[in-house]
């Protein structure tokens, strides 16, 4: 799905009139969501699931044409694992968007 298909989505569920503002509380959750990650590291949703700021460690790779060693930079990646409630809202969902 991508942004707009979200967007839309989410302004039919809503019930709000205007795609602006739609998409200004979109981007405010996720501003909100990415200063609570830097200042805690991690932030779980209850029954939802749980975003984490992990650090990746530097890696060998090998370039194929020129069969040269790049080493990479170690670097900071937020990674999500979903909860049992979301699992289940998803599973068991049979995805009618008549709501």
């Amino acid at each position: 799905m991508k942004e707009a298909d979200f967007i839309k989505l989410y302004k039919k569920r809503s019930g709000d009139k205007d795609k602006k503002i739609v998409k200004e509380k979109i981007d405010r959750f996720w501003e909100m969501l990415f200063k609570a990650l830097e200042e805690e590291k991690k932030v779980k949703f209850k029954d939802w699931g749980v975003f984490e700021t992990r650090e990746m460690k530097g890696r060998k790779i090998i370039v194929p044409v020129s069969t040269e060693a790049i080493y990479t930079e170690p670097k900071k990646t937020i990674k999500f694992r979903a909860g049992k409630g979301l699992l289940d809202l998803i599973n068991n969902e049979s995805g009618d968007d008549n709501e």
